[in-house]
């Protein structure tokens, strides 16, 4: 080993050992007394994560480190971790569990309690593929009453509405500040979580098969996010004047208008950002959402949309009613036409900054088309981003491709990931902001 290393002062060979692998952590501890001591440090493992895929990595990291960000589990690495977990002093931050059964929910209950008794929990992703509830519910009351949590996702693939009720000897005080819930419905697991933190709780994402808990979502003082799918339960929470961002989420909606959801929208809160995301071909249900959107309170401020499954023909009509419009993201299954190009301009979307587009055929022709660049031309302030993230083919046969125009370019780390634009980089534009203009 390098002696130069070792001289070092303690607190920057603490950096040093902080950017090796773990594996190579545990190898410096052999060394010599003073780099044992330093690779336990908290600083050397507060940023790592380890997966029950490591099981050697992540016994020995159990055992011997302070801390960890994060822990992954899946099923089969369960028991194993459980055994491990049981006599850990290490404080894990985020944990990820996935349960496929009614002994897999047995043993992640132990892992659950063993870090919530340490303390430093804050993140915890469940999934829970089909199992009996009665099964779960030790589990979720576990889940339940850890303190101190910020961040919650559940993935529920059983029916949970006959969960017995949540009866905790330790109510957790409110600390959620994020919850993304799927299921089935309102079950009494959702509802506990939603009336326990509805004080805390700012961002909710709720993917429901049947029905959304109103009642409980209009009671938090400071909810600023709402994801959900498309229902007329929307209608009864206008009364969210704070909420900022808001999504539609729902990939088998029919294509009619839901009056529930546009009455939300038109009287709703003032939003700063709104997403749509549902199947291609929905023109009837995007036109109704789209122009009760351009007619609400929040189109003076819009200022990011994104839209999935709505015709690029309604959104260059619509554009001119959204005056602070940042960001617009499109996605759609063809070409953006020619009136949709010409839609955005200096005179209907002055404060347009990224426009985020799927290119089609190869993306490298894509960015030389003339409506590509005749829309970075028009638009000095605009950058334009490629969704996917899309990639180069070997043996790809446009002309551009075969003239190797900037290919090897493009190909680099940071290539197609740009943001495109008709400017050189200045203050203001992304750190990726790229000068983007070939007339053909």
């Amino acid at each position: 080993m390098d002696q130069s290393l070792l001289a070092l002062p303690d607190d920057a060979l603490v950096r040093v050992l902080a950017l090796l692998p773990p594996r190579e952590v545990f190898r410096l501890r052999l060394v010599c007394r003073r780099l044992r001591d330093l690779s336990l440090h908290r600083d050397v493992w507060r940023s790592v994560g380890l997966s029950g895929g490591d099981k050697g990595l992540l016994q020995a990291a159990l055992r011997l480190a302070p801390c960890l960000r994060e822990v992954t589990l899946l099923s089969p690495d369960l028991q194993a971790a459980a055994c491990t977990v049981f006599n850990t002093k290490c404080v894990v931050t985020d944990l990820k569990l996935s349960v496929q059964n009614e002994t897999d929910a047995a043993w992640a209950t132990a892992i659950v309690q063993r870090f919530s008794t340490l303390g430093g929990l804050r993140d915890i992703r469940l999934y829970l593929h089909r199992a009996a509830p009665e099964a779960l519910h030790p589990l979720l009351l576990m889940v339940y009453g850890v303190q101190d949590l910020s961040v919650l996702n559940v993935h529920i693939h059983s029916d949970m509405s006959q969960l017995p009720p949540l009866l905790s000897d330790l109510e957790p005080r409110p600390s959620l500040t994020v919850l993304a819930y799927l299921g089935a419905a309102p079950d009494p697991f959702l509802c506990s979580l939603l009336r326990t933190h509805a004080a805390t709780l700012e961002d909710v994402v709720l993917f429901l098969a049947d029905g959304l808990p109103t009642s409980l979502l209009g009671s938090m003082p400071r909810l600023r996010s709402l994801w959900c799918r498309l229902t007329d339960d929307l209608s009864q929470l206008k009364s969210l004047s704070d909420l900022d961002s808001f999504g539609l989420l729902d990939r088998e909606v029919q294509d009619v208008p839901c009056p529930g959801t546009v009455d939300f929208l038109l009287q709703g809160p003032r939003l700063r950002t709104v997403e749509f995301d549902f199947e291609p071909n929905h023109p009837i249900l995007g036109a109704a959402l789209l122009e009760a959107l351009a007619q609400s309170p929040s189109a003076p401020v819009l200022e990011r949309l994104s839209l999935h499954g709505v015709q690029d023909s309604l959104v260059a009509a619509a554009l001119q009613r959204f005056p602070s419009l940042r960001a617009l993201a499109l996605e759609l299954d063809a070409m953006p036409s020619d009136d949709f190009f010409r839609a955005v301009s200096p005179a209907s979307t002055p404060r347009l900054a990224t426009l985020q587009l799927v290119p089609h055929r190869c993306p490298h022709a894509w960015l030389h088309d003339p409506a590509v660049q005749d829309v970075l031309a028009r638009n000095a302030g605009l950058h334009l981003r490629l969704s996917g993230p899309p990639t180069l083919e070997d043996d790809c046969a446009c002309r551009w491709c075969l003239w190797r125009c900037h290919r090897d370019e493009l190909r680099t780390h940071a290539g197609l990931q740009s943001a495109f634009s008709a400017h050189t980089r200045r203050p203001g534009c992304p750190g990726d902001c790229r000068r983007w203009l070939w007339y053909v």
